[in-house]
């Protein structure tokens, strides 16, 4: 993949695609999504308001790449309402910018790249750090915490999975990502990420690089299909800049597969007896926080994931489920 060289004004200078891909579907792209319903676009700029981004507007040479560039990987299924930037005009936001530009500078030097060639030239440093673009499907609230916080135990205790630029499709298919947001909208988190050195990740789970030489992990070293940042990272080498808010057809809702529906309470006491001590304390606190609404649902069901496995999981909710009275849900 190669970089392509987008508005000054932009905190992003570059992002990867394949041009030839793209233009031709851009124009029937360009029509569907001007067919975005009203109700829609004032959603989306509500959630701009509300999350503090700037909607780009059509013309932007910013906008038009990265909607060339999702709205074919996407696939006919999904239509692109907006597409969000953050503009790091806070105060933290631009601690946050310099801070991550700090970071590619030292990972570069680390990576061997000459410090008097990187210094005050940011597109060498990106280069020298292997600095690219990673995305991720986050709930509305994922989103909010993530932008005022940043990254904190994102769905797992050990770090951060993201997909490359170029595979927005699979972030889709990932769970939490399965559900959509209570308005209908579903959103893809585009972030400029440091990769470093990259080692390939295992099944093993691992909360930091197994030395100091590596500065990510990777599915594959040839052709990753998974980029991985640990949890001692997620706040230093993950910059995020977009969001691209979806749409999913009600047709495509019908098409996911349904479970039973169980209250968490009567699915937390199913599964206590099958686990030990240990495991059934732990499960509790993950809910008493999602009732304090620290953590939103879909990461409750992914914490929950980790200690059950999904078999156990599984085969408690279709037991239980069945047995649950209409209208019930795990909530």
């Amino acid at each position: 993949m190669d970089y392509t060289r987008i508005s000054q004004e932009t905190p992003v200078n570059r992002l990867n695609h394949h041009e030839e891909e793209e233009g031709s579907t851009a124009s029937s792209q360009t029509r569907s999504h001007e067919e975005s319903s009203d109700c829609h676009q004032q959603q989306s700029f509500s959630i701009a308001n509300e999350l503090g981004l700037m909607e780009l507007l059509k013309d932007d040479k910013a906008y038009e790449l990265i909607y060339r560039h999702c709205q074919t990987k996407l696939t006919s299924q999904f239509q692109i309402v907006s597409i969000l930037k953050n503009g790091f005009q806070t105060p933290m936001g631009q601690a946050k910018l310099k801070a991550f530009q700090i970071y590619t500078e030292s990972v570069a030097k680390k990576c061997g790249s000459c410090c008097c060639e990187c210094r005050g030239n940011k597109a060498a440093a990106a280069e020298a750090a292997r600095v690219t673009y990673g995305c991720c499907s986050v709930e509305k609230e994922e989103l909010k915490t993530i932008l005022m916080y940043g990254f904190s135990h994102f769905r797992n205790n050990t770090g951060l999975y993201l997909s490359p630029d170029n595979a927005p499709l699979q972030c889709m298919r990932d769970p939490p990502s399965s559900s959509c947001d209570e308005d209908g909208m579903r959103f893809l988190l585009f972030s400029r990420i440091i990769m470093g050195k990259s080692e390939v990740v295992g099944s093993t789970a691992q909360s930091y690089p197994s030395s100091t030489e590596f500065d990510s992990g990777v599915d594959s070293l040839t052709s990753p299909k998974k980029y991985f940042i640990w949890s001692t990272h997620m706040n230093t080498h993950v910059l995020p800049e977009f969001v691209v808010c979806i749409k999913t057809p009600s047709t495509l809702k019908r098409k996911n597969p349904q479970s039973p529906w169980i209250m968490f309470p009567v699915l937390i006491k199913s599964i206590s007896k099958f686990l030990n001590p240990s495991q059934i304390c732990l499960i509790q606190k993950h809910y008493k926080e999602h009732q304090d609404r620290r953590i939103s649902r879909s990461e409750l069901i992914q914490r929950l994931r980790s200690i059950t496995g999904d078999r156990l999981l599984v085969q408690t909710i279709k037991s239980v489920g069945q047995k649950a009275p209409e209208g019930s849900k795990t909530d």
